[in-house]
């Protein structure tokens, strides 16, 4: 009886877990730069997609030290990495553990998004504005 209760339960999570809608991040770029915003003292980063550079603010304010901490949750952000991404209004979200957003997603204002020389706008590239 133990089991059939444990298998029913890991049936009803398992077709909940197939019926959630996933955020998606349609947005690829690799991360090329880091800096703080020397007007809110927060950290930024610039993202560079195929056809688009941006710019975005993590917003987390430095407390008790000169540098502001690093945005990406559990890994932080670094240069190099691959950044999945959405972008909606003047904001770009990025998945992060429930853990630390209870949304699953961190928030980074845009603060500058500019096209590549030579690059045309895509659909995909402007999707969400």
């Amino acid at each position: 009886m133990t089991r059939f209760l444990l298998c029913s339960l890991l049936m009803v999570t398992l077709v909940s877990a197939s019926l959630a809608q996933p955020a998606l991040y349609p947005m690829v770029g690799k991360i090329v730069g880091t800096g703080i915003n020397q007007v809110t003292r927060s950290r930024t980063y610039r993202i560079s997609t195929d056809t688009k550079i941006y710019e975005l603010d993590c917003g987390k304010h430095a407390l008790f030290s000169g540098t502001p901490p690093e945005c990406g949750g559990v890994k932080k952000l670094q240069i190099g990495d691959e950044l999945h991404f959405r972008i909606e209004k003047d904001k770009a979200y990025i998945p992060v553990a429930p853990s630390v957003e209870s949304s699953g997603e961190q928030k980074l204002r845009i603060l500058r998004e500019e096209l590549k020389p030579g690059k045309p706008e895509t659909p995909a590239a402007g999707a969400g504005k």
